[in-house]
């Protein structure tokens, strides 16, 4: 199919707008937010998967906060619309097939046959595979980016909720789960004209956009640690630094959660106290889930093995480390000293 730009959408998300959230779910011990509340956006941080950005938000008190907004917006992100590693803008004609969808009510059957081909195909099918030449491609494409941002706001949220204990030292606080408060009359563009209130609101459902709120941890990359201007010179804080990462990373694993996007880019490093934070959890996989799903492939007497032996082949620690060792090598010529964690160890210390 043609993927040559046609009425591109232009990107909402800039410096200065306010945005409206509707506050879902305070996640600290005492609310910051009211139900409802502004965020300003102070500028993008990153535009892959979903849209991060810096944003100045008011609390409960009237006060105003710097924080981190996510949006799972499946509109925008550069590597989210995605075919063969060339972006797909996201366009008028996008949106008008989208929701003719809803209008006709088909979005629970396209949403039931992609959740019958990822049931079917050993390695689930990526949204790209869907487009062709016609309509219903592109339709069912823009269903499948819905649901794979539906999936990595829940993916997340779960994360950071069994990773309570290490919000703030491991990984940012979570404050907020919140939704975009979307104009009436885009809402409105997604229902259909019926008395029955209950399935205007699930079809309604299909145009929310929900969002995380974040703490701010001022830094940099750890991919920039040889470059940028707030990381330390001193080479062996550098070693310090990766090795605090690589045990962070181990530490997760050993929560019962692998990073399934483990790298450097994934890593906020505090300028404050040079203390590595793991960022984007939206791709994650829960050992107790794993378990669950290999129990109707083989059997185990010992689980935490075969959950061991998985961990090795994904390698979290080597993802950030061995990337890490080669960038420092081949902009300043340095191999830090790095130790990694020995996964049969851990079952031994069981």
């Amino acid at each position: 199919m043609s993927l040559e730009p046609e009425n591109i959408m232009p990107v909402p998300y800039q410096p200065g707008k306010p945005l409206e959230l509707q506050v879902l779910r305070n996640t600290c011990g005492d609310p910051l937010f009211s139900q409802s509340t502004t965020a300003v956006i102070s500028k993008m941080l990153s535009m892959t998967m979903s849209p991060v950005m810096q944003v100045t938000v008011t609390t409960k008190s009237g006060s105003t906060i710097p924080a981190v907004l996510k949006l799972y917006d499946r509109r925008f992100g550069t590597d989210l619309r995605d075919h063969r590693n060339k972006h797909v803008p996201y366009t008028s004609a996008d949106e008008v097939v989208f929701q003719s969808l809803i209008q006709r009510g088909d979005m629970d059957r396209i949403l039931q046959e992609l959740d019958e081909e990822k049931k079917t195909n050993i390695i689930p099918p990526q949204p790209w595979h869907l487009l062709d030449d016609v309509p219903e491609g592109r339709a069912k494409y823009e269903v499948a980016l819905w649901q794979n941002c539906v999936e990595n706001f829940d993916c997340e949220t779960e994360a950071y909720a069994r990773l309570e204990s290490f919000q703030g030292k491991l990984i940012p606080r979570l404050y907020a789960h919140v939704r975009l408060a979307l104009p009436d009359s885009e809402v409105s563009q997604g229902t259909i004209a019926s008395d029955n209130l209950l399935e205007q609101s699930k079809l309604a459902r299909y145009n929310e956009v929900k969002g995380i709120i974040l703490e701010l941890v001022p830094g940099y990359d750890l991919v920039d640690l040889a470059t940028s201007p707030l990381a330390p010179s001193d080479r062996e804080t550098w070693t310090s630094i990766v090795q605090a990462a690589i045990d962070a990373a181990h530490d997760i694993n050993k929560h019962g959660i692998i990073l399934d996007d483990c790298q450097p880019r994934n890593v906020l490093v505090d300028c404050r106290s040079q203390s590595p934070f793991i960022i984007d959890l939206a791709q994650c996989s829960f050992k107790d889930k794993l378990i669950e799903v290999w129990k109707d492939y083989e059997e185990a007497e010992d689980w935490d093995a075969v959950y061991w032996e998985f961990i090795e082949q994904c390698d979290n620690s080597r993802a950030i480390g061995g990337l890490m060792t080669t960038r420092l090598l081949r902009t300043k010529g340095f191999k830090p000293d790095l130790k990694y964690p020995d996964c049969a160890q851990v079952l031994e210390v069981r």
